[in-house]
């Protein structure tokens, strides 16, 4: 049977290296190369850790939850993949919640918290949150995470205000004024996306168009367009808070009779495989998701460990405009 010591010396490292990348410790120091070679051991000499006495002896179970808002959003693909990889990497396992499942009457969070399922929970928008099921996660000991700013919380988030500026500046830049900003609801990451267009309007001496805050996904989309059109001046360009919305923008504009990107452009954020399948191909922000489910499970790691967590945006990657063809430069301006 694999022993750390057969691990330790496949790598080149101490013992006391091998047990601490095992743990998920971060007393011990070491390079990120010197983590991985760990790992790459361990996979080599097949290793399967005594999970059972490992959890007796820590006091913990080896896994950490994430809630969010509707798992099935494909905006969260690339978030999974970054927990589930820094997860596993610690020998962790994640278990997965839905928010719109987790109501007053569901014992969701009571068993996952009463029976020490977890050691610590990542959540992200807790405003999309039923009261009493915040009410109830506050209530007990376990470290909580969130992905977005949060008052309450640790927490590590992306630069949605930037996202909001590269997605205007880049419509402004191909010469559209009338531009307004549709989707969305009240919460940070939103209104720090809408702050970002307003400041990039401002700069540009343009007046920016009130925030059709009309929600989350494709009728979203659909119902922020015909808002938008109400407005004393129709828009010749949209920025999408959220990227599925834009395949409602992109539906009403046909039903409508507008064509993309000719009559109206269209710059979503966020970014999904899906939207160089559709026609317009959909110009979008594409925000470092899976970066930031990485830095989440690091940060809630900290936490179990009894370590403070500094709260902020991760250091990068930056979010990055993807250009493709819902866009292009108004030419009667």
């Amino acid at each position: 049977m694999t022993t750390q010591r057969d691990i330790a010396r496949t790598a080149g490292v101490s013992v006391a290296v091998v047990s601490a990348v095992i743990n998920g410790t971060t007393h011990t120091r070491m390079s990120e190369a010197t983590r991985a070679r760990v790992i790459q051991a361990m996979e080599n000499l097949d290793y399967q850790p005594n999970q059972a006495a490992r959890s007796l002896r820590l006091n913990r179970t080896g896994m950490i939850a994430l809630i969010l808002h509707k798992l099935d959003n494909p905006v969260y693909a690339d978030l999974l993949r970054g927990v589930y990889g820094a997860a596993s990497e610690r020998g962790g396992t994640v278990l997965l919640g839905d928010a719109e499942t987790m109501r007053s009457s569901s014992q969701f969070v009571t068993r996952l918290l009463s029976h020490g399922t977890v050691d610590g929970i990542l959540i992200r928008d807790d405003q999309l949150y039923d009261d009493d099921v915040m009410a109830e996660l506050r209530s007990h000991p376990k470290p909580i995470l969130s992905l977005d700013y949060d008052q309450d919380h640790p927490w590590v988030g992306i630069d949605d205000h930037r996202a909001g500026e590269m997605a205007t500046r880049f419509l402004l830049n191909l010469r559209h004024r009338r531009v307004v900003f549709i989707g969305g609801a009240p919460g940070h990451a939103f209104q720090q996306r809408y702050l970002g267009y307003q400041q990039e309007m401002r700069q540009a001496g343009l007046e920016p168009a009130p925030h059709l805050a009309t929600g989350f996904g494709e009728q979203a989309g659909a119902d922020g367009l015909r808002q938008s059109l109400q407005l004393p001046v129709a828009p010749t360009a949209v920025v999408v808070n959220n990227i599925m919305s834009a395949v409602g923008v992109l539906a009403a504009a046909r039903d409508l009779g507008i064509a993309v990107p000719d009559q109206l452009s269209v710059v979503g954020i966020h970014d999904v495989g899906l939207m160089e399948h559709l026609r317009p191909a959909v110009t979008a922000v594409r925000m470092p998701m899976y970066e930031l489910g990485r830095a989440g499970v690091d940060a809630l790691y900290e936490l179990m460990a009894g370590h403070p967590c500094t709260s902020g945006i991760i250091a990068g990657p930056d979010p990055e405009l993807v250009v493709r063809d819902s866009a292009t430069t108004l030419t009667d301006a």
